[in-house]
């Protein structure tokens, strides 16, 4: 990645002798120039798609289950997933609730570990931003060499992490809890509750995979900007040719 001139100690514009140099604007200094960088720009893309991935999975690890009974409204149910509903008394109030709570603890674990994940790579992607706009990779080269390193293995770790993210819910929702819960509702003519992902879980997955791109490209850039400096720093003349 070609650093910019202002990035790049004792680099930057040269005007005429005695003359007086511009005021910076607002991505002028050399921090802030960082992030008009294809780099960063890379690594900004990684960090939204990591919050969308927290944001999707966070869908099933919220919605807690549970058909609670309120007595006080005359027999109306209240389900956690948004709606009054009536219908339900006596025990299938009590099996909706045992089925929901089931459903839900079924889901906990990949709504959780997807909910890391997703966590992981935003609080990551933060990071790389912050040393970036350091300068730090300038002063030890090796840093975006171990950056490459590890953008190839996040992206290529992904692959399975996205598969058995989807493997889980498809066998989730393939259990005989998943199906009583939906033969329940669906007998009182609700709809909503069938045994198949939600557009939340689709997104969640969709993101990931667009993440495996954003990370493989990173990669690339940083390897590309290992060069660059590595360049710079053994033929600094370079500086002002530019």
């Amino acid at each position: 990645m070609p650093f910019p001139l202002s990035a790049v100690p004792g680099a930057g514009r040269r005007g005429p002798p005695g003359s007086r140099p511009a005021a910076p604007g607002l991505l002028e200094c050399g921090r802030c120039r960082y992030l008009c960088t294809s780099r960063a720009c890379c690594q900004l893309v990684e960090a939204l798609l990591a919050l969308l991935i927290l944001v999707c999975s966070s869908v099933s690890y919220g919605s807690t289950g549970g058909y609670t009974g309120l007595a006080s409204l005359g027999g109306i149910y209240y389900y956690h997933y948004g709606g009054a509903y009536s219908g339900f008394s006596g025990a299938d109030g009590e099996k909706a609730q045992q089925l929901d709570q089931r459903f839900y603890l079924l889901k906990l674990p990949v709504a959780r570990a997807a909910m890391a994940v997703g966590g992981s790579l935003l609080a990551l992607s933060c990071l790389l931003i912050l040393v970036g706009a350091l300068r730090l990779p300038w002063r030890f080269p090796a840093w975006l060499l171990l950056e490459c390193i590890l953008d190839v293995a996040i992206a290529i770790g992904m692959v399975p992490a996205v598969y058995y993210f989807f493997h889980f819910l498809l066998g989730v929702y393939n259990s005989s809890v998943c199906k009583e819960r939906e033969q329940l509702y669906g007998s009182k003519g609700y709809r909503g509750f069938e045994c198949s992902l939600h557009g939340a879980e689709i997104a969640a997955g969709l993101w990931g995979c667009m993440a495996v791109v954003a990370y493989l490209l990173s990669a690339g850039l940083a390897a590309r900007g290992y060069r660059r400096v590595r360049q710079l720093k053994e033929k600094p003349a370079e500086l002002y040719e530019l």
